[in-house]
């Protein structure tokens, strides 16, 4: 009985160490055997792409990592209709390349990667291939999702595939006014 005990004690501590981590701080990922094989990393300006996001990492059960610029974007910053803000400035100049604050730990061996975010000026905002380049994303393959006033998925996925032919991007989704029901729906379209 004794060693029946010790058994069931020691099986229930080594299943209270293999639970998976269900998200990734803007710090670090576990980076252990118990990490998930997709990841769902996102920038978000206004909170609209962190919902999509989060939705999606719940509906996928992935990891979850928060692209985060430096510098945040203010609301000046994002003010589109002046030529002389941080946001225009940036999507003007294709070269251009903000710094982010951390990569996730173990980003290579994550096998596939949902990249979100919103669509701005018919591309992604250039913080995304400061993501990718810093993370040296060559092998994975990349399923992109974005929100949008007006502008459709698929051109923005193609400057992404076009800027970076080493790379398999594949058009995902679209997920304005995402809502648990919505990505489900689209997740399962795509399946």
């Amino acid at each position: 009985m004794k060693k029946f005990m010790t058994i069931a004690l020691a099986a229930l501590t080594l299943a209270g160490c293999k639970q998976a981590a269900k998200s990734c701080d803007s710090d670090a990922c576990a980076a252990d055997d118990t990490q998930k094989t997709t990841l769902v990393a996102y920038f978000s300006a206004s909170g609209v792409t962190r919902n999509a996001a989060q939705l999606l990492a719940t509906e996928l059960d992935a990891d979850i990592f928060e692209i985060e610029p430096q510098e945040l974007y203010t609301e000046d910053d994002l003010n589109w209709r002046d030529s002389t803000s941080r946001s225009s400035v940036e999507m003007k100049d294709a070269s251009a390349r903000p710094a982010i604050k951390a990569l996730p730990e173990g980003l290579q061996n994550y096998e596939t990667i949902y990249l979100g975010f919103p669509i701005w000026w018919g591309v992604a905002p250039r913080v995304i291939n400061s993501f990718i380049e810093q993370g040296e994303l060559k092998a994975q393959k990349i399923i992109t999702f974005a929100t949008s006033g007006g502008s459709e998925l698929q051109p923005a996925t193609d400057a992404l595939q076009q800027s970076y032919p080493d790379i398999k991007f594949i058009n995902g989704y679209l997920l304005n006014e995402a809502t648990a029901e919505s990505v489900k729906a689209a997740v399962e379209l795509a399946e």
